[in-house]
């Protein structure tokens, strides 16, 4: 019986191994496609339907709540309703336009960020472990910070796969992109 235990205790820490370490291999997936500016991994490690979604609707929401928000608007009337359409439709192009594999891709290459983000490593890849959170079974985050703002990213779970599917924005970014 004792020899029983000794043989099956292994395997779920085994299986809880696995499954940490897919969450950090795919994690330095998509660090290795952004430094090397590989397309293929950041197709393969990004589920970009959800993700543009999540995008259209950020700008839709913050677009609606500062056309509330400012009495220019209002006193248009219909005609800032119009405007904010075609604003909204520009916003929904510029995301179809840039936000897949390669438009992500030109974006790197004229990125001046692209210089301080690290090699990707053995070193790196044993690091994302302290920066993976945990929702619940098949879900994820990090947190990337940027000039001070906190972007959670998170990543969804199919098999052994993570991939990006949702980046929260924070509040004062559109007053930072005005």
């Amino acid at each position: 019986m004792k020899k029983l235990f000794f043989i099956t205790l292994p395997i779920p820490v085994l299986l809880a191994l696995i499954y940490i370490f897919s969450a950090m291999y795919s994690f330095h997936q998509i660090h290795k496609g952004i430094y090397y500016n590989d397309k293929k991994l950041i197709k393969d490690y990004i589920e970009w339907n959800e993700l543009s979604e999540n995008f259209k609707n950020y700008f839709n929401i913050m677009l609606l709540k500062k056309t509330q928000e400012d009495e220019s608007f209002k006193d248009m009337g219909e005609l800032g309703v119009l405007v904010t359409g075609f604003v909204g439709k520009f916003i929904e192009f510029t995301i179809d336009t840039y936000l897949n594999p390669d438009g992500l891709s030109l974006l790197l290459e004229k990125s001046e960020k692209k210089k301080e983000i690290p090699q990707p490593s053995l070193a790196t890849l044993l690091k994302s472990i302290g920066l993976i959170n945990f929702n619940n079974l098949n879900s994820f985050y990090i947190t990337y910070e940027n000039e001070g703002e906190k972007f959670p990213v998170f990543f969804n779970r199919t098999g052994l796969k993570w991939k990006i599917y949702q980046i929260e924005f924070p509040e004062s970014l559109l007053d930072e992109l005005n």
